[in-house]
């Protein structure tokens, strides 16, 4: 399979969680059309046996991936069940909350900001909020930039987050940052001296959330439908749970593949994203082939390049561009980003 692998990759990974102690069969499931239409591909054909194989293997309900090839998407597979009680399949239509992903997608929300001018990458961003500032510490804090956010070099705390049950309350972003979340109770606040080293930060991306919130005078869930999701297509795609997301979405399961409720966080841009597989295919392709045309005024191609170019320091596991992390996975060089959450 590697030899049909691009040497620049963008990872998706939007399934449910691993979980333990249930054992079933996805040879239940029928095969797809496009299983029927792509027999003759040897690449489809094994990353098919591969993942029949993994589901029952590590005890994964369902798995949906796409393949892009020439900087389109060539088809996309799906496997095993969104719902296991149910036996729905997983389709290119299930939506998936994809934790740390979302990271890369928000990302495009705040260097729009930056070409719109309500924002610049190098300044400090702590005099553009009102609603809340960083704690005082040891280190300078106007060192602390957009630009050093979104590539992890800020210096700030809070590794990630761990969200909520659907239905209960969700803090305000100020008591987030407070650090009055259950997972660490951590303020975010500054650890080390900016830009001197790669620690990775959900608390930076929470900060900016809010950053983006105080420019635009908006929702960063509103502000991303409407000026990135849209505009993009990608119509099945939400920081916020909807009601038609809820009716095609996939059931979470906890570590002992009991059913759990779905995450939902205050941390939107860390880790709330829900998409299907096909709308997070189409960000791919827009990320490997930035054409004008189809970024339909949302980024300019020069400024995926930009987020797609290392900022350093770097760290052992690689480096940080403008939300894109920069990996190597099996000897190859990947762009794009990992992430998971509990269900």
């Amino acid at each position: 399979m590697r030899n049909n692998i691009r040497l620049k990759m963008f990872f998706i990974s939007a399934l449910p969680n691993v979980f333990l102690g249930m054992i079933f069969s996805c040879s239940a499931t029928r095969p797809s059309q496009d299983a029927v239409l792509h027999q003759a591909d040897p690449l489809y054909m094994e990353i098919e046996a591969s993942g029949r194989e993994l589901t029952q293997k590590n005890h994964v309900p369902g798995v949906a991936v796409a393949v892009i090839r020439d900087g389109k998407m060539a088809w996309i597979q799906t496997i095993g069940y969104a719902d296991l009680a149910a036996r729905k399949p997983v389709t290119p239509e299930t939506i998936f909350n994809i934790g740390s992903i979302s990271k890369l997608v928000s990302a495009w929300g705040f260097m729009q900001l930056t070409e719109k001018g309500l924002v610049k990458l190098d300044d400090p961003v702590d005099p553009y909020l009102t609603r809340w500032h960083l704690p005082k510490s040891e280190f300078d804090q106007s060192k602390v930039t957009l630009r050093r956010i979104l590539s992890h070099t800020a210096g700030l705390s809070v590794h990630g987050y761990g969200g909520s049950d659907q239905g209960t309350a969700l803090l305000s972003l100020e008591e987030s940052l407070n650090g009055k979340t259950k997972r660490n109770g951590e303020t975010v606040h500054l650890i080390s001296d900016p830009g001197t080293k790669w620690e990775y930060s959900g608390g930076g991306y929470t900060l900016a959330q809010l950053l983006l919130e105080e420019k635009t005078h908006q929702s960063f869930a509103t502000y991303m439908n409407q000026n990135v999701f849209l505009p993009l297509g990608m119509k099945h795609t939400s920081y916020e749970w909807t009601a038609d997301m809820m009716a095609t979405s996939a059931t979470a399961y906890d570590e002992e593949g009991r059913p759990i409720k779905k995450r939902i966080f205050t941390e939107k841009a860390a880790a709330g994203l829900q998409t299907t597989i096909k709308d997070l295919a189409r960000f791919a392709e827009l990320s490997i082939t930035p054409d004008s045309h189809q970024l339909n005024k949302v980024l300019k191609p020069n400024t995926i390049t930009l987020m797609e170019t290392p900022v350093l320091p770097s760290s052992d596991e690689g480096g940080s561009g403008l939300g894109y992390r920069l990996m190597n996975y099996e000897g190859f060089r990947t762009i794009g980003h990992t992430g998971e959450n509990a269900g």
